[in-house]
């Protein structure tokens, strides 16, 4: 269940409305099982301090209050791996970011736990100066590895599902790629030949195959369709965009990373910056310019 929760936590940013809650629901969820997990394992007394024989009653409400902190906080650490992933460019750049964001969090987590802890438990009442300086000594350690642990595992399962989705076409031994489609149009089925599209887009359940002014929808999964392209012309280049590559004109850089892509027909599409590497490599290969 976790792992389910934390690739479907690791999807695109960019959901609007009703969908973008869903998923910071679904990403704090990951986050309370994951806390909740990583506290029942420790002893109670090891966890932001709040141990030291207390009646089960005051227990169960420091673990469940622990672990709502650890929830509330993970749709940050979701953003952070999405926004610095360490296998896109510059990775020691981004690892460096994380460790200082993950040592930033761990204090947050910590100054957090020492101003709610004597707000629902009655055995806390330690001055609230030395409650933060003894947490930070005792259990700083402890939440930094906790958070380091939760990145480590979101960087895995990014890894893992994106080499399961996004292999190579050619993986399969003796596989012939596609050059034409068959597609529906008012009762009628008809071929497309796959060198005249630019490039492809997710639409729902469908693909949208765009051949110049013309659009041709088929119903088929991205990455499956994606497994039958030949990989030198077809490159993806967004959770939802397919390109050719010898239809991409330039490329231009944008301040976030992503990039900015002109066609010949001169339609212009978003380039995650994840997948950035991958096509600037196959366009200076055949010539283009950026």
């Amino acid at each position: 269940m976790v792992g389910a929760m934390l690739h479907a936590g690791l999807l695109g940013t960019h959901l609007p409305g009703t969908r973008a809650f869903a998923r910071w629901a679904r990403e704090f969820c990951l986050g309370y099982v994951y806390w909740l997990g990583f506290l029942l394992v420790l002893e109670p007394g090891n966890v932001l301090g709040s141990g030291g024989g207390l009646a089960w009653s005051q227990e169960s409400i420091r673990i469940l209050g622990a672990a709502l902190l650890g929830g509330g906080v993970t749709p940050a650490l979701l953003a952070l791996v999405r926004r610095y992933p360490i296998e896109g460019k510059a990775p020691w750049r981004n690892a460096l970011i994380q460790a200082g964001v993950t040592m930033g969090f761990a204090a947050v987590l910590i100054l957090l736990s020492c101003l709610l802890a004597p707000l629902f438990l009655e055995s806390e009442r330690r001055p609230f100066g030395l409650a933060l300086e003894e947490e930070m000594a005792v259990n700083g350690p402890l939440l930094v590895f906790c958070v380091a642990a939760f990145i480590a595992l979101a960087h895995a399962m990014r890894f893992s599902r994106r080499n399961a989705d996004y292999a190579p076409a050619g993986a399969q031994a003796g596989a012939a790629y596609l050059t034409a489609v068959s597609v529906k149009s008012r009762g009628r089925v008809s071929m497309v030949e796959l060198a005249s599209v630019a490039w492809i887009e997710t639409q729902g359940n469908y693909l949208a195959l765009h051949a110049g002014a013309d659009v041709h929808l088929i119903r088929e999964a991205s990455v499956k369709f994606e497994a039958r392209l030949d990989p030198e012309r077809f490159v993806r280049i967004h959770r939802r965009v397919i390109v050719a590559v010898d239809r991409v004109r330039d490329i231009a850089a944008l301040t976030n990373g992503d990039a900015r892509l002109r066609l010949d027909d001169g339609t212009e599409l978003r380039m995650s910056r994840s997948f950035r590497e991958n096509l600037r490599a196959k366009f200076e290969a055949r010539g283009g310019q950026q």
